[in-house]
């Protein structure tokens, strides 16, 4: 709660800022150790968890991209 209040996000609780931070790394392209990383999670599952209908959404642009 007290980094919450440094950053003015009282009104969020920390698994919807982990969930935010999980996707958005993943949107971007960063690699599971580097999203652990920020979101402290501890297993490769659990990022995946988070970060994978972020990465479902940047492998359907991709495939898009293709068709044209």
């Amino acid at each position: 709660m007290s980094v919450r209040r440094q950053i003015d996000a009282e009104d969020y609780d920390i698994h919807g800022l982990r969930y935010s931070a999980a996707s958005e790394l993943a949107a971007v392209g960063c690699s599971d150790d580097l999203i652990a990383a920020i979101t402290g999670h501890t297993t490769a599952s659990m990022v995946r968890k988070y970060a994978g209908t972020a990465r479902q959404k940047v492998r359907a642009i991709e495939a898009q991209k293709l068709r044209k």
